[in-house]
C-alpha cells in the first residue's frame, strides 16, 4: 500500500468514492456539505492536472482520495470566532474521502500530509469541514488537529477550521517556496518520480498509537497477581480491567490491554481459591469466625492468664492474693479482707465487724471492775 499522485486513469474510481462519500454524509446527518454535484468531475480533473490530487493505492485498488495543497488558501485569510495558531506557511487537506474498506485510512492520509508539510518547511497543516460533519471533526481531533475558528468559502458558506502544528526541519528548505507553493530544491523538493512520490521519501509514516491505558492495565494486572493474598488485589485488578477495556475500545495496541485483563483475572481467581481453602480448613477443624473473635476479645483484658479482669493473683477482680473478692488482701472472699476470711474489714479472721464486738465486751468488763455490783455506773 502506498500514497501516490492521482492519474487521469484513476478518475472513474475516484468519482465512485466521492459518490459513496456523499451518500454516507447524507445518511449520517450531514446533508448540506457536498451539494450540487460537489466535488465535480471537472474539479477533480483540475486537481489531477495540478498534481495536488493523491490516492491511497492498495494493490492497484484505490482506498481513499484527497487533495493536498501547499501555499496560501484564499478562504483562510480571514478567520472569525478564534485565530490560527501559527502564522507561517502551511499545507491544506481538502476533499478527503474513503472507499470504506480500509480502517484508519484517514489517519494514514493526515500523517502523510503532515510529513509533507514538515519536510517542505511548513509551519502547520490546515483543514476545514462543515459544522454538521461530526465524523470528520472527530477524525481531525483524533489526528492532532485543534479547532481554531470559523472561515468562509468563496460562496460565503461557513466552515469550522482546524490546524495541526508541523515542526519545520532545519536546513536550506525551511520557509522557501516557489510560485507553486513547493520548495525549490533538494531531495524532498516536491519533484515526483514516475510513481508520483518524492524520491527517498518514506511512505505512510503514521504517528504511533497511544499505549498509555494498555501499559497501565498491564502494570496493575501484575501488581494484582503479586498481591493476590490481600484484599488490595481486587482494587488493582478492577482498575486493570477498566484501563484495558478503554485501551481496546480505542483500537490501539490491544496486546498490552489484553495482558493486563488476563493477569487481573488470574489474580482474582487465585484470591477466591485462597479464601475458599481457608474457609474449608476452618470448617474441617470446627473453627468458626465467631470463635476467633471471642477468643481475641477474652484474652485482650486478662493480665496474668486466668479469668478475671486485672487478675493480680488468680480469680476475682483486683485479686491481690488469689481467691475471689475485690482487693482480697489475704486470699479468701471479702473486700479488703485483712487476714483471709470473709467479712469486710475483718480484723481477726471471723465474720464482719468482729472488732466492734470485742471493744463492747471490754468496756462492759471495765465498768464491772470499777463499780462492783454490775452496771451501777449506767
Amino acid at each position: 500500500m502506498m500514497i501516490r499522485r492521482a492519474a487521469i486513469q484513476d478518475l472513474e474510481q475516484i468519482m465512485q468514492i466521492y459518490a459513496r462519500a456523499v451518500q454516507y454524509m447524507h445518511a449520517s446527518g450531514n446533508p448540506n456539505q457536498w451539494v450540487t454535484g460537489y466535488p465535480s468531475r471537472t474539479l477533480i480533473e483540475e486537481d489531477i492536472a495540478r498534481g495536488v490530487s493523491y490516492v491511497v493505492d492498495r494493490d492497484s485498488v484505490i482506498e481513499a482520495v484527497f487533495s493536498y495543497i501547499e501555499g496560501e488558501d484564499p478562504t483562510y485569510r480571514q478567520i472569525g470566532q478564534g485565530m490560527w495558531h501559527t502564522n507561517g506557511s502551511y499545507g491544506t487537506v481538502h476533499r478527503l474521502a474513503s472507499a470504506g474498506r480500509l480502517r484508519g485510512v484517514a489517519g494514514i492520509c493526515f500523517s502523510w500530509c503532515a510529513e509533507q508539510a514538515k519536510m517542505h518547511g511548513c509551519s502547520s497543516l490546515r483543514a476545514d469541514t462543515h459544522q454538521d460533519n461530526r465524523i470528520m471533526q472527530h477524525l481531525l481531533q483524533k489526528n492532532g488537529f485543534v479547532y481554531c475558528g470559523v472561515i468562509h468559502l468563496a460562496n460565503g458558506a461557513p466552515r469550522l477550521a482546524f490546524e495541526r502544528a508541523a515542526v519545520a526541519p532545519e536546513g536550506a528548505y525551511a520557509g522557501m517556496q516557489n510560485p507553486n507553493g513547493m520548495n525549490p530544491g533538494g531531495a524532498y523538493a516536491g519533484t515526483p518520480n514516475a510513481n508520483g512520490m518524492n524520491p527517498g521519501m518514506p511512505q505512510q509514516k503514521q504517528k504511533g498509537d497511544g499505549r498509555g491505558y494498555g501499559i497501565a492495565s498491564l502494570i496493575l494486572g501484575i501488581v494484582s497477581v503479586l498481591l493476590f493474598c490481600t484484599c488490595i488485589n481486587w482494587v488493582t485488578g478492577i482498575l486493570a480491567v477498566i484501563f484495558g477495556i478503554i485501551q481496546i475500545t480505542k483500537n490501539k495496541e490491544q496486546g498490552l490491554a489484553i495482558g493486563g485483563i488476563i493477569t487481573a483475572a488470574v489474580s482474582m481467581v487465585l484470591s477466591v481459591v485462597l479464601y475458599l481453602a481457608m474457609w474449608f480448613g476452618m470448617t474441617n477443624a470446627g473453627i468458626t469466625y465467631e470463635d476467633l473473635l471471642y477468643d481475641q476479645y477474652e484474652d485482650s483484658y486478662e493480665s496474668d492468664g486466668n479469668d478475671a479482669w486485672y487478675g493480680g493473683g488468680g480469680n476475682g477482680s483486683y485479686d491481690g492474693g488469689g481467691s475471689g473478692g475485690w482487693y482480697d488482701g489475704g486470699g479468701n472472699d471479702g473486700w479488703y479482707d485483712g487476714d483471709g476470711n470473709d467479712g469486710w474489714y475483718d480484723g481477726d479472721g471471723s465474720g464482719g465487724y468482729d472488732y466492734y464486738n470485742d471493744p463492747y465486751d471490754y468496756f462492759r468488763d471495765y465498768y464491772d471492775v470499777q463499780e462492783p455490783g454490775g452496771n451501777q455506773f449506767m
